[in-house]
């Protein structure tokens, strides 16, 4: 695990499964998304069971993030689209409703750059924001992201298109 005081950063299991229907299926989170349907238990099933493949392998890689007291599930931080050729990555982050604006997002975000310069070896991360997601961009920036390039219409939710900011950071 990956940790400090407040938070850990810890692998996948078998009973994050009731976490992750819930967040992968929450209608709400689907306007950041390209995935537009619901995920199935057996399919959230299947893909934690592929968890113990590398990131090398996968592609992509998720933490679970954890309050390091108690042990409560809180969100998860992800790596993906993985390109070790050009030693980058994209990171995206999802922090429960209930704890959201603690700072937990700017932590996990700065763990996550310590780990993948020091263990896998990348040059940057860049992540996608939407650019009214106001809390997502400043965490980022607390973590040392930059950028802030404008991609205009980017996504498109219930026939409103939304533009996006690309933040990167070298690590």
């Amino acid at each position: 695990m990956i940790g400090n005081e407040n938070i850990v950063l810890r692998a996948v299991e078998p009973e994050d499964l009731d976490f992750l229907y819930q967040i992968e299926n929450d209608v709400d989170m689907w306007i950041y998304s390209a995935r537009k349907e619901p995920y199935s238990r057996y399919a959230i099933r299947r893909y934690i069971e592929s968890c113990d493949q590398s990131v090398f392998e996968r592609g992509q890689l998720r933490f679970m993030i954890a309050i390091d007291k108690t042990g409560t599930t809180i969100g998860t931080i992800d790596l993906f689209d993985f390109d070790y050729n050009n030693r980058r990555s994209e990171v995206g982050i999802f922090i429960h409703s209930s704890y959201r604006c603690r700072g937990y997002a700017t932590e996990a975000i700065g763990m996550i750059c310590r780990y993948t310069k020091s263990f896998l070896g990348l040059h940057q991360l860049y992540s996608l924001v939407a650019s009214d997601n106001t809390p997502s961009l400043r965490a980022f920036e607390k973590a040392g992201f930059s950028g802030g390039v404008t991609l205009e219409d980017w996504l498109v939710y219930d026939g409103v298109f939304q533009d996006i900011m690309l933040l990167q950071k070298r690590l």
